[in-house]
């Protein structure tokens, strides 16, 4: 190798090692994170092969890779596992968790030969967690002694990095599946406390309406059984409400204007609201900004159902180069927002908290029987 190349090379290891730190710090999705590492690192340096093993058990398990080797369709990773300290230099590494430099694989005891491989170095390193072993970065190339000391120190690097991103990860993940089951938690209780309480009271007004219509009081059965349709329909909203919670987010996969749409058809439309989404602009937010103002929509939502009795919602979303404003409006019996505040309503506190996080201003305005609009204004970069 030439001055040169030696100088291309070493400027491309930097450069490499800086676009895997920007690229894999914001993904949170362990096997999407592989993918990347592995493809970069191949496409890079046109390395024959490339892939990630991660510790499962006993073995260690490739399902990530890149290269020649990986890509072919006719091609089949075998083994994809290697028991740790009995199989390949990847269970050596594994095994020892210190890196294997192999300049020719044929004269190493330790090398599984696969099918159709043209692999003659190879150069594996562990992947550490807090001084816990997680995995391996293997690369292996089609030319003898293709790998230098330059090259381990690289690729200790980008495994280091690898490690605390996939911790990242798993650590988001656990948080995630905390979060759901709390959800499912309060759901669970909200339907104990709302929905079957009002079913109880059905089944009161019911037995009440019975008992009237026996004595031959039809007046007032009239107006027991009135009262008994307004409960059923009050407890039907609820139930439709907490069936929309479990059901998995559209947000997640069609974004913020599409998400309120389908929720606005599958809950209030479906329990006589009338309702109007009206957009403005190209709404294009990073998902941190779309997922809280859905989170502030949503809640806003939930107490329209609940508490405000009204006949007609309606929403308003408008974005321009500099900002996004977001209004939930109702026609019902509206509340004494400072005296809901010195109470320390749920709901409200849970928009506060919300707005904060992605540093937004958010405004109620409300008396006892002119509506409520809630109102949230945000700069966006």
């Amino acid at each position: 190798m030439n001055t040169q190349d030696s100088i291309y090379r070493s400027a491309e290891k930097i450069r490499l090692l800086t676009e895997v730190s920007q690229r894999i710090a914001s993904i949170l999705n362990v096997d999407e994170l592989m993918v990347q590492v592995v493809q970069l690192i191949q496409k890079s340096f046109r390395y024959y092969h490339v892939g990630i093993g991660l510790i499962e058990g006993n073995e260690v398990v490739y399902r990530v890779g890149s290269g020649i080797l990986w890509d072919s369709p006719d091609f089949q990773f075998k083994p994809g596992r290697l028991k740790i300290g009995q199989e390949g230099i990847t269970g050596w590494v594994a095994s020892t968790g210190t890196y294997a430099l192999v300049p020719n694989v044929n004269l190493d005891p330790r090398y599984v030969w696969m099918v159709g491989s043209q692999t003659q170095s190879e150069l594996t390193v562990p992947i550490l967690v807090k001084g816990n072993l997680v995995g391996v970065l293997d690369v292996q190339s089609d030319q003898l002694d293709s790998f230098n000391e330059g090259d381990v120190e690289l690729m200790m690097a980008l495994a280091s990095q690898t490690g605390i991103a996939i911790e990242n990860a798993r650590l988001y993940e656990d948080a995630r599946k905390m979060a759901a089951f709390e959800e499912r938690q309060r759901l669970a209780r909200d339907l104990h406390d709302s929905v079957s309480q009002s079913l109880y009271g059905v089944t009161l007004y019911a037995e009440v309406a019975g008992q009237l219509l026996a004595s031959g009081e039809i007046e007032k059965a009239r107006q027991n059984l009135s009262e008994l349709k307004e409960m059923a329909m009050d407890a039907m909203a609820e139930m439709r409400l907490l069936i929309y919670e479990l059901r998995p987010s559209v947000f997640a996969e069609e974004g913020l204007v599409v998400a309120i749409q389908a929720r606005l058809d599958a809950v209030e439309g479906r329990v006589g609201l009338k309702t109007r989404l009206n957009v403005v602009g190209n709404i294009s937010l990073e998902p941190r900004m779309e997922e809280n103002l859905y989170r502030i929509t949503q809640e806003a939502l939930h107490n329209i159902l609940k508490h405000a009795r009204a006949k007609e919602a309606s929403i308003h979303i408008a974005q321009d180069d500099n900002s996004i404003y977001l209004e939930i409006a109702d026609d019902g019996v509206g509340f004494d927002y400072e005296k809901c505040l010195d109470i320390g309503c749920v709901g409200l506190s849970s928009m506060n908290e919300r707005a904060q996080e992605i540093g937004a201003n958010l405004e109620v305005i409300s008396q006892e029987g002119t509506g409520t609009r809630i109102i949230v204004r945000s700069k966006i970069s």
